[in-house]
């Protein structure tokens, strides 16, 4: 009776051991299709297709997430809890088209609202399913996702919270320096690696994948806008952690999450820059970009701070910020890096917005239909209703009407020539069959897809000048899509 026991359990134990083995083996089916370099060198692709950034940053997404107590019942909007209003901007971002989220995958300091790293290496447990909750519904809502792994300002912690802690940590006796840069500081360095591990590392609690290993994390970048002392200061830390993390993860796009100001390494684009006072930074795009670890370009545009409001001490209106910004995406994407570059922030206060970012936009995509480097957009930034609009440059969807007008149909061009690279010669109905098999349904098959892209002809109502303009060959107009195809 014993043994037949015995017998039983180890047959259960082997069936279970398979079944478990069987799950793994699913689960690394389902997420191999990461985000890659296409091949020429200019672009991103998706299972060998061209994939184009539409995105928008949102930071708070992680720390509200983890808020996660019942509304009352029958709560206003701006007495939900958080994780329902980080489904609202989910649903808002998924209704215009966005395909990818930047956002904060850290928040150090016990000091910190909802914290992620509470001390070196002690982490809430409950704030990181907040985060593994976050990755989750963004597959839901098929948007991939930019995680930022640290914050040189001191809002979240940041580079302020490693030297803090590196301090107390001090040894006179060991014989390093007093920490006095956090780029610099050996102890700030080892700390920084050891949350990159753990975060890579983490397995996802809602979908069982590790995150070096999910596919809807469309990459990483280092640091949110890092400033040192000097451009060697940056550029040997920067090297030193692009290697580390791609010693762990070789899966996923990585970059610097830099301000991109021009250095001493192109002193001809150093004109571009909004004023002297960034040569004092460390910031050079084309060397910082150039280490070969790091997989695209990024750069950053903000005329209402560094010029209304910033070390320059100038003033500039929207004609003025247009013109700026149109000269500084011309020079970075001019520059001598031979790699994708996405504008990974860019903001506009008040009166001109919409005007100020239908040129943003345009000028980028315009850039990556004509073969140049220009790879995506992602705003500043998209709030649910309730969020506070801390430094102005909040866009609410749908309140703020003539942007959310302007970012859908921001959307219809992207996705439209995404689209078209699946519908090779086909008839009509065979182009739309074509898109909604399991391969586009998996990456792009959400709501606004099948709103507005799947239908013959999309309502007059969703097209503008912009999204009409579209002066590609071979793809769909987004005002007349069965003009556009066999």
């Amino acid at each position: 009776m014993m043994r037949a026991r015995s017998r039983r359990r180890r047959h259960a134990l082997l069936a279970a051991s398979v079944a478990l083995l069987a799950l793994a083996s699913f689960a690394r089916a389902e997420r191999r299709h990461f985000v890659r370099i296409a091949e020429d060198g200019t672009s991103f692709a998706l299972d060998d297709t061209d994939f184009y950034v539409h995105g928008f940053n949102q930071v708070q997404l992680m720390s509200h997430a983890a808020d996660d107590a019942p509304a009352p019942q029958n709560a206003s909007s701006s007495h939900q809890n958080g994780r329902a209003k980080v489904l609202e901007v989910l649903g808002d971002a998924e209704m215009h088209g966005f395909n990818v989220l930047r956002t904060w995958a850290f928040n150090d300091g016990i000091g910190m609202w909802n914290a992620l790293q509470v001390y070196p290496g002690i982490y809430d447990e409950k704030v990181f399913r907040a985060l593994d909750w976050l990755l989750w519904q963004c597959r839901r809502h098929k948007i991939r996702v930019l995680l930022a792994l640290a914050n040189s300002w001191s809002e979240y912690g940041g580079a302020e919270q490693y030297l803090e802690w590196a301090r107390s940590r001090h040894d006179n006796s060991s014989g390093e320096p007093y920490p006095t840069s956090f780029y610099s500081s050996l102890a700030c360095r080892e700390m920084y690696k050891r949350f990159v591990r753990k975060l890579l590392t983490r397995r996802n609690v809602y979908t069982g994948v590790e995150y070096r290993e999910d596919d809807y994390i469309f990459g990483f970048d280092l640091i949110n806008e890092p400033r040192a002392h000097t451009a060697g200061e940056l550029h040997s830390w920067t090297r030193e952690m692009a290697d580390f993390f791609k010693s762990i993860d070789g899966n996923h796009l990585l970059t610097s999450g830099s301000e991109g100001f021009f250095g001493p390494s192109t002193p001809d684009l150093k004109k571009f820059n909004p004023g002297d006072w960034t040569s004092t930074h460390g910031n050079d795009f084309y060397r910082n970009h150039a280490i070969s670890s790091l997989d695209f370009a990024v750069f950053h545009v903000y005329p209402d701070t560094w010029f209304n409001e910033g070390e320059g001490g100038e003033t500039c209106d929207t004609d003025c910020a247009i013109a700026f910004t149109q000269d500084n995406i011309r020079a970075h994407l001019t520059s001598p890096l031979p790699k994708p570059v996405v504008l990974e922030e860019v903001g506009k206060k008040g009166e001109g917005r919409d005007r100020y970012l239908e040129e943003v936009f345009r000028a980028m995509h315009d850039s990556h239909i004509d073969g140049g480097y220009g790879a995506g957009t992602i705003v500043w930034q998209l709030s649910p209703s309730n969020f506070s609009d801390v430094d102005s440059f909040s866009i609410y969807l749908p309140e703020h009407q003539s942007t959310s007008s302007l970012m859908r149909e921001v959307g219809v061009r992207v996705a439209s020539r995404i689209a078209s690279a699946y519908h090779g010669g086909l008839s009509l109905a065979g182009w739309v069959s074509h898109i909604t098999n399991a391969k586009i349904r998996r990456f792009f098959g959400n709501r606004f897809w099948r709103k507005h892209i799947l239908p013959a002809k999309p309502a007059a109502a969703e097209v503008s000048s912009f999204a009409a303009s579209d002066p590609s060959a071979g793809g769909p107009k987004v005002n007349d899509t069965s003009a556009a195809l066999p």
